[in-house]
């Protein structure tokens, strides 16, 4: 067999066996927990998707839906730190957002903080009344992805845009000065 011959027999051989493996490949890597599918490390890198069940939004669909929908950002603090007593965040930096958006960071981080996800499955839902939750990150991080399966997984209509903060600003929309949601009832 000729060098190229082998290497097309290659091709035709592993080729399919990679198309196989395509976007589902993520759930037998070791950054995911096995049975909840959660991203359990290394939150920023690519997603392939929303979780099953949930609607991807592009930056065209967010813009028309912002009226509508509860925007929920879940993007981590870059830099501050969060006061366990009181759940208040304490930011080193200004941040921004989608403006309209609520952001509830690290709601999305898998393991995380048990009262940083008890307060976020309690309050989003109230929030939400009925409408649908949009939930973004930054682009390229699984902690949106995390917590829009959490959500649909509660029962409530969710959507997840992957591009989040990034993908909104890339696209020429403002974004607006951000602060960590706080419940008024603590």
């Amino acid at each position: 067999m000729q060098p190229n011959g082998h290497a097309k027999l290659m091709v035709t051989l592993v080729a399919p066996l990679l198309m196989a493996a395509g976007p589902a490949d993520w759930r037998a890597s070791p950054f995911h927990d096995p049975v909840t599918l959660y991203r359990i490390d290394r939150p920023r890198s690519p997603v392939p998707g929303p979780p099953e069940g949930v609607a991807a939004l592009d930056t065209a669909a967010v813009a028309r839906a912002a009226g509508t929908s509860l925007l929920i950002d879940v993007s981590p603090v870059q830099d501050g730190r969060r006061d366990p007593a009181s759940g208040r965040w304490t930011l080193l930096a200004p941040a921004r957002s989608i403006p309209g958006a609520l952001w509830f960071p690290e709601a999305g981080r898998v393991p995380g903080d048990d009262a940083i996800i008890a307060q976020f499955t309690a309050v989003v839902p109230q929030l939400a009344a009925g409408r649908r939750i949009i939930v973004f990150c930054l682009a390229d991080c699984w902690m949106s992805w995390n917590a829009a399966l959490r959500l649909h997984r509660m029962g409530h209509r969710v959507a997840w845009y992957g591009a989040g903060r990034d993908g909104w600003a890339a696209a020429g929309k403002p974004l607006a000065p951000a602060m960590p949601f706080v419940n008024k009832e603590k």
